[in-house]
């Protein structure tokens, strides 16, 4: 096989399974792991894959801005947060953090839904606006322009005063076994904090975001309790997050 067609057939298994290990790949292309190990530094070097140890990754999109991310995947995003609805009107205080997925999630709460809802991002805030019973509090800090959520210092000062019954928690990569990255250092400290005040986390996951990585790490993938996502990601993704003890909603 040449080159070129190897270098096809492994974007096209990270891009369809989210990872790709260099023993399995040796057997499929019946080549020497050293050949294997070039090829996936190469396409590194490309910015195409993320090698780690005994494979590679697939790598996020970070630079997708919130006005261009909100009508993508628009109708997987809207059914698969009617699963995550019951559990939210459970908990009394709740923490909604930003993301185009968490904002459809907000604009479906129920109207009958009576409790606090405490979230960084102005866009949630104003899609909770019209319901009658619901108290909410936005946390303050810089205003991110491309996520369109408050980070910084001054937000994290903030969230270490509260303590939330369940944190919607944004996840735009996550992997079983490297846990959850964002593409900011800020990003991640925020999240990191509020997963320390939470006694519960759920997040609503597009299968594009399973076995993924970013550059900066958040948590292990086993601070999620519940992990709500699509039909169509293989069983084995799925019984990996499950046997980390989380449970999978799809």
């Amino acid at each position: 096989m040449l080159k070129k067609e190897r270098h096809i057939y492994i974007l096209d298994k990270v891009q369809s399974e989210g990872r790709a290990l260099v023993s399995e790949l040796t057997k499929e292309l019946k080549v020497k792991e050293d050949t294997i190990r070039k090829d996936m530094q190469e396409l590194s070097a490309k910015g195409l894959i993320k090698r780690v140890h005994g494979g590679a990754l697939s790598i996020v999109n970070d630079k997708v801005d919130f006005n261009t991310r909100i009508d993508q995947n628009a109708k997987v995003k809207e059914e698969l947060v009617k699963l995550a609805v019951p559990i939210l009107e459970k908990a009394d205080v709740l923490f909604i953090d930003g993301g185009t997925t968490n904002l459809k999630l907000a604009e479906k709460l129920p109207q009958s839904y009576k409790g606090r809802v405490l979230t960084n991002s102005p866009s949630v805030a104003f899609a909770l606006s019209n319901h009658p019973h619901v108290q909410i509090y936005v946390i303050g800090g810089e205003f991110n322009k491309n996520s369109h959520v408050n980070t910084g210092s001054f937000a994290i000062k903030e969230i270490e005063r509260i303590h939330v019954e369940l944190c919607v928690l944004g996840i735009s990569s996550i992997d079983s076994n490297l846990g959850i990255t964002v593409p900011l250092f800020e990003e991640s400290l925020l999240k990191s904090q509020l997963i320390k005040q939470s006694s519960q986390i759920l997040s609503v996951v597009t299968k594009e975001k399973l076995e993924k990585v970013s550059t900066f790490f958040v948590e292990k993938s086993n601070a999620l309790d519940y992990l709500v996502t699509e039909k169509s990601v293989p069983a084995n993704i799925i019984d990996a997050y499950k046997q980390n003890g989380i449970e999978v909603l799809q």
